[in-house]
């Protein structure tokens, strides 16, 4: 605006604000291309100088960091991260990367696969028929009803003091068990017995991808029940005088008493 001799900006015009929101807009897409991937590796490539797989993944990572260049916007995002360390059920880790990075990576070698971490969802709350199961036959009477047997459940948590996690009558702790009873919030080592001999808990992922979540619960306990459901099913102990409400009162079993 020009009013003889002088000029007079107004900082709120619709041009700024249009400039402004435009920057911020392109940096928050920029910003929400980076995702949390799992990433499957060849162990059989990992070469000897390292001392073991958690040393060879944080190498990697430090590799990625090195050889892909930040564009000028790249700047604003924090740095490849490394989350969790595989090498039991498959070879790997998980990661917070951005597009960039995983092309890096995909040409690392013993790179076999890489997929985004994703939320999932219960599909049902009558698990022994989704399954399939036969209580009657098949493999649970074959396995002599789970008689020795470690059953690992991966789900949202477990009710420690439900019933059918007691231990009276079993037998002591498999010496094979090499597990752990992770103290955490409302969850200590002695909720832990011959029956629930292990509890642990995964939530660096989720957390990677959004660090202002709200875990309600910051441990194994269960806060919605579909854990305990299905650790009951797979594993769960005779539980007496159960009834809903006053109503079918009897004995619960789930499919395995051991």
């Amino acid at each position: 605006m020009n009013m003889g001799s002088r000029n007079i900006w107004f900082p709120c015009s619709p041009y700024r604000i249009l400039l402004s929101w435009f920057l911020s807009a392109h940096l928050f897409l920029a910003i929400a291309q980076r995702c949390t991937y799992i990433v499957h590796l060849d162990k059989s490539l990992m070469p000897n100088v390292f001392a073991d797989h958690h040393h060879l993944h944080s190498s990697t990572i430090d590799s990625i960091k090195a050889s892909v260049i930040p564009s000028s916007v790249d700047r604003f995002h924090s740095a490849p991260k490394l989350v969790y360390s595989y090498d039991n059920v498959f070879h790997g880790f998980s990661a917070v990367l951005s597009k960039d990075e995983l092309k890096a990576l995909k040409k690392s070698p013993g790179f076999i696969s890489a997929y985004k971490d994703r939320t999932v969802e219960p599909h049902t709350s009558y698990t022994s028929d989704f399954l399939k199961l036969n209580p009657l036959s098949g493999l649970w009477q074959a396995s002599g009803l789970g008689q020795d047997v470690i059953i690992g459940v991966l789900d949202g948590g477990i009710w420690p003091e439900s019933m059918s996690f007691q231990d009276d009558g079993l037998p002591e702790i498999p010496k094979r068990w090499k597990g752990i009873c992770r103290p955490s919030t409302q969850f200590n080592t002695s909720m832990c017995n011959r029956k629930l001999i292990g509890a642990n808990y995964f939530n660096k992922g989720i957390l990677a991808n959004d660090p202002t979540v709200n875990i309600s619960m910051n441990s194994a306990r269960d806060t919605d029940g579909q854990g305990t459901h299905c650790a009951s099913i797979a594993a769960g102990n005779f539980t007496k005088a159960v009834s809903h409400f006053g109503y079918a009162p009897g004995t619960a079993r789930a499919c395995s008493t051991s």
